[in-house]
């Protein structure tokens, strides 16, 4: 499993918001987070501009290659919150993780897809039949591309699926290993840049909308630092107050994590931008946290899917899957920017 430490923001995005975190954000709670590399625009906008030490926390973070490797960090307790993706969610469920989403990352529909060489003969889906398909495995890209092959008449067994994280795939594709990569942002993006590699399709414009990350905390924990979370939601909607003002803090914090030019990233905002966090508590909205609402039905379809296809071997419980109850606490009395 590959990870490293991150240290928290610096520079002059830091010094914007960050001023009068004083004394007490060196006293704050502390937090292991874990994340990975997708367009999380909240997240590194509170950790660039401080506003995790504005809140009274104390964070460290910790970068992984992808969600299905959090689950384990979770189960073993060595993680307080983990951003994972919806499938991955699932099988922590499945695999006995305790655990409950208490906010939404950007839905990826149109930040996730399939990648081939410029040079490729694959022009659409429908070329995969005798490829060599790079994803990894548990991840919400492994469900896009199941659904992506039963859109387009092609069965599982008429192409390789080589199981490999995206780093791996980068690699993998300039080396000719395999022929395409299903995979999110920034690495759709990298893979244009170093394998001179080109988009065939996202998920967006298949009608695949189930890709969707979350903010997720085991119940036990939950329970025994609930102040923690509802401070770590607050810098979230801090971190949504200062990109609703200007855009360019998002841009600049992510471009420097990924290693991107603005203008790809600004691109990448675009298709993928930050969740309407706002909404969470609005049963109409398609990713809000109300129990009933459009996402925890998709929940259950992903579930299903994920059973029919052997990701999961058992149902899961998904009546207390989301928590709202913090976010509305945070957001009373508030209003949008």
């Amino acid at each position: 499993m590959k990870r490293r430490f991150v240290l928290k923001g610096t520079g002059l995005l830091a010094a914007t918001l960050a001023g009068g975190a004083g004394p007490a954000a060196a006293q704050g709670r502390p937090m292991v987070i874990g994340y990975q590399e997708q367009p999380d625009w909240l997240l590194f906008v509170a950790r660039d501009l401080k506003l995790f030490e504005k809140v009274g926390l104390q964070p460290t973070f910790i970068k992984f290659g992808g969600g299905p490797q959090m689950v384990e960090e979770m189960r073993a307790g060595r993680l307080d919150l983990a951003s994972v993706g919806s499938v991955a969610f699932l099988i922590g469920l499945s695999q006995g993780v305790d655990w409950t989403m208490i906010g939404i990352n950007p839905e990826g529909a149109y930040g996730e897809g399939l990648v081939v060489r410029r040079d490729s003969t694959i022009r659409t889906p429908t070329d995969l039949k005798g490829k060599r398909v790079g994803l990894l495995v548990g991840a919400t890209a492994q469900f896009g591309f199941l659904m992506m092959l039963r859109q387009h008449g092609i069965r599982l067994d008429q192409v390789t699926v080589v199981n490999m994280d995206p780093e791996a795939q980068l690699q993998a594709l300039e080396a000719r290993r395999i022929d395409a990569a299903m995979v999110q942002e920034p690495w759709m993006h990298r893979m244009i840049r170093s394998a001179n590699a080109r988009i065939v399709e996202t998920e967006g414009n298949l009608g695949i909308y189930t890709n969707v990350d979350c903010y997720s905390v085991r119940r036990d924990w939950l329970k025994a630092n609930r102040e923690t979370a509802l401070r770590f939601l607050r810098a979230l909607v801090l971190a949504n107050d200062a990109i609703s003002k200007d855009h360019r803090v998002a841009h600049q914090a992510w471009a420097r994590e990924v290693g991107l030019r603005n203008a790809t990233v600004e691109a990448i905002f675009d298709a993928v931008p930050p969740p309407l966090i706002y909404e969470w508590t609005n049963p109409r909205y398609t990713y809000s946290l109300v129990k009933g609402a459009p996402l925890h039905h998709r929940l259950g379809f992903l579930a299903n899917y994920m059973i029919r296809y052997g990701i999961i071997s058992q149902p899961v419980e998904l009546d207390d899957a989301m928590d709202m109850s913090l976010i509305a606490e945070v957001l009373k009395g508030r209003k949008p920017p």
